[in-house]
């Protein structure tokens, strides 16, 4: 594409933000089968990136018996838990080609059944080096999940729903977090020691085997696009197909049959800078829920066995913030401020957490509005590229776009940990966090009207 198509893309893009009611008003055909196919794709995979996110951030409720039973001092654990995300970054381009080549179905199935089999594996972890070797296998075997979806997603949805649909399939991670960390300590602690076995290898086992159902389900239920949908008549698939921003590469190795160039997406104006927001949204969500159960348990002086208890409050708030804010983007056709909004919030929120790390009550609400909005940016943010980026490199781009974004994500939680080790004040972090987000509110401001 060139510099001047681009342009005039972003130039269509403003001008239909700017006019709503002409474009936001679907036909009544084509809402009922969108929605039809809402119901159809977004459960499923709700449920599927549930137990990803879960999987992901389940180390950290076994990190103590895990120390404990295999002699790993704090610094082993936490390079094991950043090294996920070597796997999970070099892997993303890689398992985008794969996606354009093998089709959607496949390579998201595929995903899935294999971060469950090496999910698995970690119950037979007893050296240093196995545990930081399946942590960097796990990221590889997630590395596709998300973008595959993303570009899915951008398979069957208008335009004017794609805010929306995003954000639903983005409720995973706010009910991961809900669900997932009293189920985890449930399992550490009611089955320790059950048939000769400690609980976190329970809870490994226990929390892989939903992901390896969903993998073999996904294969029998999920279509590649709308022109594989046998339950769409010819005249469905091809609105479908001419409303979606990638409806032209439904099948395998997408439009054209042809395999994209890896590096092409790289050259696209607007890439280096959804990178930057991505960077910066990364360190934002990792930032704040990986070490929101600790934050919490600073600001309330609570034990760790009512922490779990206290940390529903901001997810649970977090899937009314995601969705609202969803909402109100899908019905003004508007996305740049409904990104920059919530960064600038959390940039906010944050530093009056930290001046106000003396009055619990307060603390935990200020803590529980910065990961709602830090969710929000989440469920926007790749609601963009789709708009503005041609259909031929829009798979590979969410894959650079998602893969160096997630340095975020390795960066900040270790710079939150570091920053409380040498500052000696345990919400020190908050501030990194609060600048990251500033600087990706600035970003987001400077994409096309």
């Amino acid at each position: 594409m060139t510099d001047r198509a681009v342009r005039s893309t972003e130039h269509l893009d403003g001008r239909s933000a700017a006019r709503p009611s002409a474009e936001a008003a679907l036909p009544p055909v084509e809402a009922r089968i969108l929605r039809a196919a809402a119901w159809r794709i977004i459960p499923l995979l709700i449920l599927c990136y549930m137990f990803s996110y879960l999987d992901r951030i389940n180390l950290s409720f076994a990190r103590q018996p895990m120390e404990h039973d295999l002699n790993f001092s704090d610094a082993t654990f936490g390079l094991g838990a950043g090294l996920f995300f070597v796997g999970y970054i070099a892997f993303q381009v890689p398992s985008s080609v794969l996606l354009m080549r093998f089709g959607a179905r496949r390579t998201i199935a595929a995903i899935m059944i294999g971060w469950s089999l090496i999910s698995f594996l970690f119950t037979i972890v007893d050296t240093v080096w196995q545990f930081c070797a399946l942590r960097v296998l796990l990221g590889v075997a997630e590395a596709g999940f998300y973008p595959a979806v993303l570009y899915y997603l951008a398979l069957w949805f208008s335009r004017q729903m794609l805010g929306r649909v995003t954000s639903g399939f983005l409720i995973a991670i706010p009910l991961s977090g809900a669900l997932g960390g009293p189920v985890s300590v449930f399992i550490l602690s009611r089955l320790d020691g059950a048939m000769s076995v400690p609980g976190w290898k329970w809870m490994f086992v226990i929390e892989a085997l939903p992901a390896l159902l969903l993998g073999f389900v996904l294969l029998r239920w999920l279509d590649d696009g709308p022109a594989d949908a046998g339950w769409l008549d010819e005249s469905q698939r091809r609105l479908l197909l001419t409303r979606a921003p990638a409806g032209e590469g439904t099948g395998p190795a997408g439009a054209g049959g042809r395999t994209p160039r890896a590096f092409t997406a790289l050259t696209r104006p607007l890439v280096p800078l959804l990178i930057v927001i991505c960077f910066c949204q990364a360190v934002c969500n990792y930032g704040i829920v990986f070490w929101i159960p600790t934050f919490i348990a600073q600001v309330l002086a609570v034990p760790p066995s009512q922490v779990g208890l206290y940390t529903t409050l901001p997810f649970l708030t977090a899937i009314l913030a995601m969705t609202l804010n969803a909402r109100s983007s899908d019905r003004r056709q508007e996305r740049r401020w409904h990104m920059a909004a919530p960064f600038l919030a959390v940039s906010v929120l944050l530093v009056l957490a930290f001046l106000f790390q003396g009055h619990g009550a307060v603390a935990l609400l200020l803590l529980t509005g910065a990961l709602a909005a830090a969710l929000c940016v989440t469920a926007m943010i790749f609601t963009i590229p789709a708009l503005v980026l041609e259909k031929g490199t829009l798979a590979t781009s969410l894959a650079w776009i998602n893969s160096l974004g997630a340095l975020g994500g390795l960066i900040g939680p270790y710079a939150i940990g570091w920053l409380r080790v040498h500052t000696g004040q345990p919400l020190a972090g908050l501030f990194l966090v609060a600048v990251c987000a500033g600087v990706g509110g600035v970003a987001t401001l400077r994409l096309p009207r």
